[in-house]
C-alpha cells in the first residue's frame, strides 16, 4: 500500500514539474508602467499627453491623463511627453527607457514647473541713415550713396518680478520693400538684393546675454548668405529677420537693425547690389517678441509694434 501511495505521489511531483516547465511562473511575462506627474515638485494629477513604447502587440500605448497605470509585456520601455499638463514640461524621471521586469512595477514621472509671468513688449522708434535718426515727417526721399546704409531703431522689455532674471526670447522683425522705379513714377528696371546677413547686422544695447539662430527670409522662406532676391517695378517683398536673445526683466534695450546697404557696408542684413540710379523704394517695418519656455506673457496686445512710417530712399549714381 505505501509503494502505490508512494508511486502515486511521484507521479504527481513529475506532472508538477513538468507543469512548471510549460506554464509561466506566478510572475508571468508582463509588468505595470505607472505614469504620474508634478508640479513644482509637488504631486500632480489630471489631463496629460503621453505615449508608451516598447515591446508586444499592444505598444504603442498613449496615455491622455496620470495618474494611471499600464500592463505591458517585459522589457525595455520609453515613455514620451506629447502635450498638455498643468505647466512647463521639464523632463520624465527617471529618464527613458527603463526596463520593466515581470511582475513588477515601473514607474515614469512627468516634471512640470509653473511659467513666471512676465510681459514682453516691442515698439519701433526710428529710421536711420548711416545710423544718425531721421527726424519725423521724413523727407520725401532719403538719397543714399555707395557705402551708405538704411538702419531701423526698435525698443524692447520685459517687465516681470523676478528684476535681473534673464528670460529667452524670439523676436521677428519684418521689411516690406517695394519698388517705385524712376524717382517713385512706376515705371523702370527690376533691381537685385543680396542676402549677407552680417551677424552685427542686429545688435542690442546694452548687450543681450546671448544671441543665437539669426536667419534672413524672403516671403518666409529661410535665405541663405550670397542668395539673391529681384525686386519687380511697383512689386513688394516681404523680408524679414529672426534671432533669439536672452534679455534680462527690467532692463530697457535698444535693438537696431542695419537693414538695407547700398554696396556695400559690411554689418548689413541686405545689399542692393543690381540698383538702377534715381530709382526709389519704400521701406515699413514692424516687429513681434515671443517669451520661450519656462515663461508667460501676461500681455500678448503688445508682442507686435504698429508698423512704421514708411520712407522713400533713393539712390544715387
Amino acid at each position: 500500500m505505501k509503494k502505490k501511495i508512494f508511486s502515486i505521489w511521484s507521479v504527481l511531483l513529475i506532472l508538477i514539474v513538468s507543469i512548471a516547465i510549460v506554464v509561466p511562473g506566478c510572475n508571468g511575462t508582463t509588468g505595470t508602467i505607472e505614469v504620474k506627474a508634478t508640479l513644482d515638485g509637488f504631486t500632480w494629477e489630471g489631463l496629460v499627453d503621453y505615449t508608451l513604447t516598447g515591446p508586444g502587440a499592444a505598444s504603442p500605448i498613449s496615455g491622455t491623463s496620470v495618474n494611471a497605470t499600464h500592463t505591458v509585456d517585459a522589457g525595455s520601455w520609453n515613455c514620451t511627453y506629447d502635450g498638455g499638463g498643468p505647466g512647463v514640461f521639464v523632463d520624465i524621471t527617471p529618464t527613458p527607457p527603463q526596463t520593466v521586469t515581470a511582475g513588477e512595477t515601473t514607474t515614469f514621472t512627468l516634471n512640470f514647473v509653473t511659467p513666471t509671468e512676465v510681459d514682453a513688449y516691442v515698439k519701433f522708434l526710428h529710421w536711420s541713415h548711416n545710423g544718425t535718426p531721421l527726424p519725423e515727417p521724413l523727407p520725401p526721399v532719403v538719397w543714399i550713396n555707395k557705402g551708405d546704409w538704411i538702419d531701423a531703431e526698435y525698443e524692447e522689455h520685459v517687465s516681470g518680478e523676478e528684476t535681473g532674471a534673464v528670460v529667452p526670447v524670439h523676436q521677428t522683425s519684418w521689411l516690406a520693400i517695394h519698388n517705385t522705379g524712376a524717382e517713385g513714377s512706376g515705371e523702370g528696371e527690376p533691381m537685385l538684393l543680396h542676402c549677407v546677413n552680417h551677424p552685427d547686422a542686429v545688435t542690442m544695447t546694452p548687450p543681450a546675454e546671448s544671441k543665437a539662430n539669426q536667419q534672413c527670409t524672403v516671403e518666409g522662406q529661410p535665405v541663405g548668405v550670397c542668395d539673391t532676391i529681384e525686386l519687380f517695378v511697383c512689386d513688394t517683398v516681404n523680408l524679414d529677420m529672426e534671432v533669439d536673445w536672452e534679455l534680462k526683466i527690467c532692463t530697457n534695450y535698444t535693438k537696431n537693425i542695419n537693414w538695407i546697404g547700398y554696396p556695400s557696408p559690411d554689418d548689413i542684413l541686405f545689399d542692393m547690389v543690381g540698383v538702377v540710379p534715381f530709382h526709389t523704394v519704400t521701406l515699413v517695418s514692424y516687429a513681434c517678441v515671443e517669451v520661450g519656455e519656462g515663461f508667460e506673457d501676461t500681455n500678448e496686445n503688445n508682442d507686435c509694434c504698429a508698423p512704421s512710417s514708411m520712407i522713400t530712399i533713393g539712390f544715387m549714381p
